[in-house]
């Protein structure tokens, strides 16, 4: 029997872990259209005005390796809205944005590159 070379497992195993990545898809009739979703500033809204879906672009594992970064501040947010109506949220709070001046992420890019994140949050309503 022979046995194949732990370079090919390894190519193996990270193409499942890709892939795996890549199915996740969202709950049906969860989704929101991306114009529902408000950023709203960080006194707008009291902490038992709203619970938080998510803390969007940091709290997966691949925050550690990559982070989108985007040519402008408009982009950057657009994109942040639409993973927030993705997930469900009706809305962002505590968004920030750095401009990182270019992406240190990519080394073949020297363009300018902007990151935000933020919580995607559900209102409650009363």
């Amino acid at each position: 029997m022979k046995l194949r070379s732990p370079r090919f497992s390894a190519f193996v195993a990270v193409v499942a872990c890709v892939l795996s990545g890549c199915a996740s898809a969202p709950q049906s009739g969860v989704e929101k259209d991306v114009t529902e979703v408000k950023i709203y500033g960080s006194d707008q809204l009291t902490a038992s005005q709203y619970e938080v879906v998510g803390r969007i672009w940091v709290d997966s594992w691949r925050s550690a390796f990559r982070l989108p970064a985007y040519p402008s501040e408009a982009e950057a947010k657009a994109s942040l809205q639409a993973e927030a109506a993705r997930r469900g949220a009706d809305g962002l709070i505590n968004v920030f944005c750095s401009d990182l001046g270019h992406s240190k992420w990519s080394w073949w890019s020297s363009g300018p590159a902007v990151l935000c994140y933020g919580n995607a949050i559900r209102v409650r309503r009363s």
